[in-house]
């Protein structure tokens, strides 16, 4: 795999990691307030960015631009 398709798919994973990590920072931080959106949008960018991911992996494997391979 090239790392053409190899790189957009490691930007994504990473920005999934770092959103995440966003979102369990906001849950310990945030002290009960009743504004809880900062921590609601990280979780959603979260979310959003995993199904594009998977959205990606999907249609590269359609166009022949991924292969699975076994270990």
């Amino acid at each position: 795999m090239d790392i053409i398709y190899k790189l957009p798919i490691f930007l994504i994973l990473a920005f999934i990691v770092f959103s995440l990590a966003e979102g369990m920072y906001f849950l310990a931080k945030d002290d009960g307030s009743a504004d809880k959106t900062r921590l609601v949008k990280a979780l959603t960018i979260r979310i959003v960015l995993s199904i594009a991911l998977f959205g990606f992996l999907i249609i590269g494997y359609l166009f022949g631009l991924l292969q699975p391979h076994g270990l």
